[in-house]
């Protein structure tokens, strides 16, 4: 095969991946699902779960993780677990929390791009779910550039009340619904 037929069907083989990856994107609802819902919205903690918390007080922790055995950070109802070798040196991990009425989190150092993915798993247990479709539910990381909430590949357990999904950077995440 010439090297022209192998960068054809390697074209063909990202545009099929991709293609792909969009259909897959998301926790439950299908892509192919009408849009006409009303937009994502950032749960809320209910207000008796919170009781022991301020309200609009900030949570943070950091730690060093070894690139060679990988580790895991904890703060509040999010879990980060950090493979060996997603990072070429021991770095510095962190989770805020800007606001504990809210399921907001600003994952760090800020922009961080990872060779192997990032585990986070999020605890919804204590939200407020009036209204909410539980298998709605979706971890999503907020666009920069756009403001807007872009939901990623997760799963739901609504039994334990978690949504765990992989993270390949570093932003700020949410658990979102419709």
């Amino acid at each position: 095969m010439s090297c022209r037929s192998y960068q054809q069907v390697s074209i063909v083989v990202l545009a099929l991946l991709a293609m792909a990856g969009i259909l897959v994107s998301g926790c439950s609802r299908s892509p192919l699902e009408n849009e006409t819902a009303a937009p994502a919205t950032v749960l809320k903690r209910a207000a008796a779960s919170s009781a022991s918390l301020t309200p609009g007080s900030e949570l943070f922790t950091a730690a060093v993780i070894a690139s060679a055995t990988g580790g895991q950070l904890q703060l509040l109802d999010v879990t980060l677990t950090v493979p060996a070798g997603a990072v070429p040196n021991d770095t510095t991990f962190s989770i805020r929390i800007p606001d504990i009425s809210s399921f907001y989190n600003e994952f760090g150092t800020d922009g961080l791009v990872f060779a192997e993915p990032v585990t986070v798993t999020m605890s919804y247990r204590d939200a407020d779910l009036s209204g909410i479709v539980e298998e709605h539910i979706r971890i999503a990381w907020q666009n920069p550039n756009t403001g807007a909430f872009e939901s990623m590949a997760c799963s739901v357990d609504t039994v334990n009340k978690t949504v765990t999904g992989k993270l390949y950077h570093f932003s700020a995440y949410a658990l979102i619904s419709d």
